[in-house]
């Protein structure tokens, strides 16, 4: 037996055993509310989380921008996503938190009611999103995820500015 030992351990000398990798693929969300509903972005679309400041109104904009603020020495848009998630404008005078979005073809501050959490998820805590879906949604979300027994609809920020774009007529580059 011992013989038979020393063979195999001769032919696997010098050899490391292979190791599966067995660690899931993590996404980093932003978790926020809006209209008392749950939301999340993809967190590598979000540039930044702005606490409240003042934004100011721009006359004859589009009804979805809320105005522009300073950020980091330039003029940054502020857009709301109400219209595009079919929900009525909540009070417009509470804090509120602004989002710095940067898509493919466009960047805005998006005005949100709460920040929830910004955290890591494995993949396979990600499902379509199915039809259940209000049909505004269905066009801009991509997913739902449970986090902490919370379901919370993810968006996907290219969607959403090419929804804004069509639904304002509004072309910007950055």
């Amino acid at each position: 037996m011992s013989q038979q030992l020393e063979h195999i351990l001769a032919l696997n000398h010098g050899e490391k055993p292979e190791c599966e990798n067995v660690d899931e693929p993590q996404r980093t969300l932003v978790l926020f509310q809006l209209a008392g509903k749950n939301f999340a972005f993809y967190g590598a679309q979000i540039k930044e989380i702005l606490a409240e400041r003042p934004i100011s109104w721009v006359p004859c904009c589009p009804p979805m921008l809320e105005g522009v603020i300073n950020y980091r020495g330039r003029v940054e848009s502020v857009m709301r996503l109400d219209s595009l998630i079919d929900t009525p404008a909540v009070n417009p005078a509470g804090k509120r938190t602004i989002l710095i979005g940067c898509a493919e073809k466009m960047q805005s501050g998006i005005l949100i009611d709460k920040l929830i959490d910004v955290l890591d998820v494995v993949e396979s805590q990600i499902h379509l999103p199915g039809d259940s879906l209000p049909p505004a949604l269905q066009t801009i979300a991509v997913g739902v995820v449970n986090v902490t027994e919370t379901w919370f609809t993810l968006l996907d920020l290219n969607l959403v500015f090419e929804r804004y774009q069509e639904t304002s007529g509004y072309e910007c580059s950055h």
